[in-house]
């Protein structure tokens, strides 16, 4: 079953419709059902490998695939326009050919094929082979000679000839049933070129070809001609004497310069037309052009084309029938789904989940919103055999009796639930009343109402969890795309599955609870049903790429914590920033007044075209990047023209604190709930490196080296009775960096407890750490930062305001005194080159894009991730798991105490006053003894009633 989807507007779907509809009618003009295609494969390779090449496709290991992918989507365009019943593909031959024995320097002015396109051929061999493509190869003779063979052949058999290619070299076999198909100039796709064409564009009939070839020669195969003929030469001498050899039998009769170079060019033109003319006698392995009978097994080619990580053009031959514009999409045959509306039909579902030798169930919640705090669970789905699933609506099965089915499977320590985004269904549970506690671990389980265990937010099962989402992202964190980690993204890309979506049966202004039971069944039961099967395609994956460790005893261990924390929230004191509004905005005014002022007139500091005639018009500033609306005026401009005009620099201000009023000051009281706690959501799909982020609202983000990012960090505050512990990492990612390189200079600054800031800058500036100044030790900490980031000295220089001399000798000292960091990166270059992926400490894998770009800018910035991925990476490893040891911890200690936010290097913790120093203690060891390093980890512990007391 086959869904078409068109993804243009009407106008332009209309238009592709129209040109495929042409393209078959022009495939109409010749019977295709005895014409034998042949395909110039190595014409087609190079022209789509060239065509991306400033924005190359890559796979997950940074390998290029641009040709293979253009290569297939070109190919499938050719059979769904002409529907060849005989092909082939003429590929050249691996060894030297005749030619080269004929001439040594054929072709030596051909600069060496890339190395990231000649990887692809053997892969695009592949897939023709799947497809069922013949591809014809012989050693000694190039694909124009096979091309050759194949139409004298279909001469001799009567049969039509069809040559997909653009090399004019071809051109001479055009005539007498054979035609070619040339790339077209627009649009893509292919036109036809026959008698009439060749000699419109070469003003000589194709029969002639091989002598205006020979005359003109080719550069680009170093053929040499007749030195001085050019084209236009060439068609006059073969107007005016019929043929080359009708040009030398008159030669002693031309007269002048033209003359002398015929003359002279005899030689030359004979070896010339021995090299371009065509060999029709290769030698072919095929009884006869029957064997080129194509009969497509899409399938098989689909299944490759995803294993070279190509979706796109894999699911166009999946289907079978995607065309330009028009989108093809699997549907999947009919599951195996229905409801459960009574409580035995479920308690005996869970029986037969629990009596399985491997007991894996995937699990699956409906809600009235994506609000998990107030949301109304509607009710929930499981699967545990692929290609059937079942659903349990609320409305028909009392909650509590649900809720004790489900805490059967939650507190059975041999089971696997599987979930797809598993912390919304831990956060929708417990904010609708379901909390398993395990009492002591003695495996007695007790049901609560949401607000016995408000504060508390109690949910830690014993069962293994396996989160789909968080699995796929480990697999591949750079993933692009709209929703890449989707249920629907993911279901498409492993299992080739296309299911029902949410808009489809929900209507607009509804709920999933105003959905008919049946259609709900469907829905939410396939969605269990395909997070199944997401389970067995990427455990395995998982445990092949060595990244089931990190998953199960970090990411899954965390995401229960995580759905804790944000339950939780953190209480803020909403009046403080409402007084704090009238101050910021009354500072606003001031700097908008001072902008005026410099400026000389009033003007609309946020429309960019009167920001652009302010700055590059009226003030003559040196204009940067062009985008579609006039020259650039984002923050790294800006910042540049700070540098020589102060007016830049006050429109930075006004961004600021403007951006810190609308971000924060206004919007975070709206956002709390009626106890007062604001709610944020962690990420821990959000970042490539491992890092969580956050978002609505984003509390990660809030600018930490200002006095208003202070003042609104302090509205944040510890309710009565509790007090708030901040405990920060100091320096963790250059304490990775020393660990990592195994730099006994940096290793020792760390090991002595100095300041590595200081150490530094006494290195590199040649003095005692006694004699290093504020500035001194300001550059040093700019350079030891940076080297994490691959901090060039164009950046440095600007970062520090000095020459790019004195920055580079900077630098230069840097890795002269920390010799084992440059070898550090200098190796991690080299492992991310050869294996396309760097990786963490903890083997959290990155893949890294362009690494082997030849673009030296794209290159650059793939060696600059290589080199932070580890760092960084390992960093959020670490961290993460001190997150659980001292959430482990708190929880058995007892005293309440609980994580609430993390911020990159740091932890806030809420606890009650009275278990302050015993918290403090916990917290301090468990997140310096969270893994051993070669270096030890230290941590800053400090505690007061508002998070701004805090550094």
């Amino acid at each position: 079953m086959v869904r078409i989807v068109l993804k243009k507007t009407p106008f332009q779907a209309f238009f592709l419709l129209f040109s495929f509809y042409i393209g078959l009618k022009m495939a109409e003009l010749f019977d295709t059902s005895n014409t034998v295609f042949v395909l110039d494969s190595y014409g087609l390779i190079f022209r789509e490998y060239y065509a991306l090449m400033s924005r190359p496709l890559t796979n997950k290991k940074g390998e290029n695939i641009s040709a293979l992918f253009g290569f297939f989507r070109n190919l499938r365009k050719i059979i769904e326009v002409y529907n060849p019943r005989f092909f082939a593909a003429a590929m050249d031959s691996k060894t030297k050919t005749f030619r080269h024995e004929m001439f040594l320097e054929y072709k030596a002015n051909r600069s060496k094929t890339p190395d990231d396109l000649h990887a692809q051929v053997p892969w695009i061999e592949d897939v023709l082979s799947a497809l069922g493509v013949r591809v014809l190869q012989k050693d000694g003779f190039e694909a124009d000679d096979i091309i050759a063979t194949v139409a004298k052949k279909c001469r001799e058999e009567g049969r039509e000839c069809r040559i997909l290619s653009g090399d004019k070299d071809l051109m001479q076999l055009v005539g007498g049933g054979t035609e070619m198909l040339v790339p077209a100039k627009f649009g893509g796709g292919w036109q036809k070129c026959a008698s009439d064409e060749v000699a419109a564009a070469w003003g000589v009939p194709p029969e002639k070809m091989l002598d205006i070839l020979t005359l003109t020669g080719d550069s680009a195969d170093n053929v040499p001609g007749i030195k001085g003929i050019g084209l236009k030469t060439a068609q006059k001498l073969l107007s005016e004497y019929g043929s080359l050899d009708g040009i030398f039998e008159h030669s002693a009769k031309i007269k002048g310069s033209i003359g002398e170079k015929i003359r002279a060019g005899k030689e030359s033109a004979e070896l010339s037309r021995r090299l371009i003319r065509l060999c029709e006698e290769v030698p072919l392995d095929i009884a006869s052009l029957d064997d080129l009978r194509l009969e497509c097994n899409f399938e098989a080619a689909s299944q490759k084309l995803f294993d070279y990580e190509v979706p796109a053009v894999a699911k166009s031959y999946a289907d079978g029938l995607s065309h330009a514009g028009v989108v093809a999409e699997t549907v999947k045959n009919k599951g195996d789904y229905k409801a459960l509306t009574d409580v035995q039909s479920l308690r005996e579902a869970v029986d037969e989940i629990l009596s399985q030798k491997e007991k894996i169930v995937a699990f699956d919640t409906e809600t009235t919103s994506l609000d998990t705090l107030t949301t109304e669970l509607v009710g929930f789905s499981l699967a545990w055999k692929a290609g059937a699933g079942v659903y349990v609506p609320l409305s028909a099965v009392k909650k509590n009796d649900a809720f004790a089915e489900l805490s059967r499977i939650f507190s059975c320590k041999t089971a696997t639930v599987v979930m797809h985004n598993g912390k919304f269904d831990y956060e929708v549970l417990i904010s609708n009343g379901f909390s398993l506690k395990n009492a002591s671990n003695s495996g007695e389980l007790s049901l609560f109402d949401v607000d016995e265990c408000e504060k508390k937010a109690i949910f830690v099962p014993d069962c293994k969890i396996f989160d789909t989402m968080v699995a796929a992202w480990i697999l591949q964190p750079d993933e692009l795309g709209r929703n890449p980690f989707a249920l629907e993204t993911l279901s498409e890309k492993y299992l080739h599955l296309k299911g029902i979506s949410f808009d489809e049966i929900v209507e607009k202004g509804k709920t999933f609870a105003d959905v008919p039971l049946e259609k709900a069944a469907e829905y939410c039961a396939e969605d269990s049903d395909f997070t199944l099967k997401l389970f067995f395609e990427l455990k395995p994956k998982l445990a092949e790429n060595g990244l089931l460790a990190l998953f199960e005893n970090t990411e899954m261990r965390l995401l229960p914590l995580l759905s804790q924390m944000e339950i939780a929230g953190i209480h803020l004191d909403s009046a403080a920033l409402k007084a704090y509004h009238g101050e910021l905005s009354e500072k606003i005014v001031q700097i908008q007044q001072e902008i005026f002022d410099l400026v000389g007139h009033e003007f609309n500091i946020a429309s960019t075209k009167q920001l652009q005639q302010v700055l590059f018009e009226e003030r003559g500033l040196k204009a940067g990047k062009k985008t579609k609306t006039g020259f650039s005026t984002d923050t790294a401009v800006m910042e540049e023209l700070a540098l020589v005009d102060p007016v830049p620099a006050k429109i930075l201000e006004y961004r600021a604190k403007s951006k810190l009023l609308s971000t924060y000051v206004d919007a975070l009281p709206e956002l709390a709930d009626a106890a007062g706690r604001v709610h944020t959501t962690f990420l821990q799909t959000g970042t490539a490196t491992g890092r969580l982020s956050s978002r609505d609202p984003n509390l990660q983000n809030i600018p930490v080296r200002d006095d208003a990012g202070r003042r609104i960090r302090s509205a944040f505050t510890a309710e009565k009775g509790t007090v708030l512990i901040s405990a920060d990492y100091a320096q963790i990612e250059l304490v990775v960096l020393a660990h990592l390189s195994g730099d006994e200079v940096l290793q020792k600054s760390f090991r002595d407890g100095t300041d590595v800031h200081r150490a530094t800058a006494a290195l590199i500036y040649g003095t005692s750490a006694e004699n290093v100044t504020s500035e001194m030790r300001r550059a040093a900490k700019t350079i030891n930062f940076g080297i994490i980031y691959g901090m060039s000295a164009f950046r440095l220089a600007k970062d520090l305001g000095i020459s790019r001399t004195t920055a580079k000798g900077f630098i230069d000292s840097y890795f002269a005194q920390y010799p084992k960091i440059r070898e550090f990166i200098a190796k991690t270059v080299a492992d991310a080159e050869k294996n396309g992926f760097v990786e963490t400490l903890f083997h959290r894998r990155r893949y890294i894009q362009n690494i082997k770009s030849a673009n030296k800018i794209e290159k650059a910035a793939a060696d600059r991730v290589a080199v932070n991925t580890p760092i960084q990476g390992t960093a959020a490893d670490i961290v993460k798991l001190a997150m659980i040891a001292v959430d482990s911890a708190l929880k058995k200690d007892g005293s309440g105490a609980r994580i609430l936010l993390q911020v990159h290097d740091e932890l806030i913790v809420e606890c009650p006053e009275t278990a302050l120093e015993r918290t403090r203690d916990i917290i301090k060891r468990e997140m310096e003894n969270a893994v051993s390093l070669s270096v030890p980890l230290r941590v800053s512990i400090e505690s007061g009633k508002n998070w701004g007391e805090f550094h």
